[in-house]
């Protein structure tokens, strides 16, 4: 199991496409840091992926649809940035995924009828 962390430091600029090279990773934790952009399509190659943590950014655009593919994600975190457009109705395919927060963004339309039951908060 591999793990890139570099969350909580001051790192700008879009994040780069190359890290969806990394086919082995198992978790991305980008987080807190002023990075900005889209978010690369390419990370949805990421198949052993199962921790994705981007929250807390300035990044921009939709949700890369690619993301359905990644069947092992169990934990993804987009909030805080500024995500705009429908949430992926691929989100809700995946099967692993215990924790999903989109919170603090700038989406849009509904939410997809397979992203499951409401918490007990």
């Amino acid at each position: 199991m591999e793990h890139l962390s570099l969350h909580n430091n001051d790192l700008t600029g879009p994040i780069p496409v190359e890290l969806g090279n990394l086919t082995g990773l198992a978790w991305l934790h980008l987080g807190y840091n002023g990075l900005t952009g889209p978010i690369p399509v390419e990370l949805g190659g990421l198949v052993e992926l199962q921790g994705l943590g981007l929250a807390y950014n300035e990044l921009a655009g939709s949700i890369p649809q690619s993301f359905g593919s990644l069947d092992g994600l169990w934990a993804l975190d987009l909030s805080g940035n500024a995500l705009t457009g429908e949430i992926p109705a691929q989100l809700g395919e995946l099967a692993e995924a215990t924790y999903v927060s989109l919170e603090d963004n700038l989406l849009t339309g509904t939410i997809p009828a397979s992203l499951g039951a409401p918490c007990d908060w």
